[in-house]
């Protein structure tokens, strides 16, 4: 008979495989096809988190590395599930519910200490989850970015990414900051004005 641990590990792994299957929607949406998929995402936004660990240590800050990894690696392991559903196609409502179900589905794929590093990373709270959040849009940005110069990315539909406030995160974080200071001027943008830190 097969170990418990090994077939909570395997079932864990196979409620997370259509995240290789499953294309970010925002991308979708707006014409990118083919677009990048919710996995690949994930690994971006991983090797970022890891970046900035190792930017946030060498100017002297604090960070659990393991914890933020962690959270980086299942932050979006509900979409398995639900797919990604854009922000411009979310109301209040949509997303309180959307909240509820994507903590319920956590809670199922995810072995305890995976889903408590999701719940972590889904509060925003600590400094590894901010970082976390942050490498999410700090992602999304530069993969704007790369597509806009493809010229994959042009035109009306992808304007609010580039303006909307809610994409700057851990702004207070100075590796974090720098960043998006260096994508926004990598494609000659003003950042938006926010006054979140």
């Amino acid at each position: 008979m097969p170990d418990a641990a090994a077939n909570q590990m395997l079932a864990t792994l196979t409620a997370l495989d259509p995240l290789g299957d499953l294309p970010r929607t925002g991308w979708v949406v707006r014409g990118v096809v083919p677009a990048e998929s919710l996995a690949a995402h994930t690994c971006q936004v991983a090797i970022l988190v890891a970046m900035l660990v190792d930017a946030l240590r060498a100017s002297g800050v604090a960070v659990d590395g393991e914890r933020a990894l962690r959270m980086a690696l299942v932050h979006d392991a509900a979409e398995a599930r639900t797919g990604d559903i854009p922000m411009p196609h979310k109301t209040p409502a949509m997303t309180a519910a959307l909240a509820e179900l994507e903590a319920r589905l956590a809670r199922e794929m995810l072995p305890p200490a995976l889903y408590a590093d999701w719940a972590e990373q889904d509060a925003h709270v600590t400094l590894e989850a901010r970082l976390v959040a942050a490498a999410d849009k700090l992602q999304m940005l530069l993969k704007l970015a790369l597509l806009t110069r493809a010229g994959r990315a042009n035109g009306p539909a992808f304007e609010g990414m580039w303006t909307n406030p809610g994409n700057l995160r851990a702004l207070d974080l100075a590796p974090v900051r720098a960043l998006y200071e260096a994508i926004f001027a990598r494609v000659g943008r003003p950042m938006p004005v926010t006054a979140q830190p």
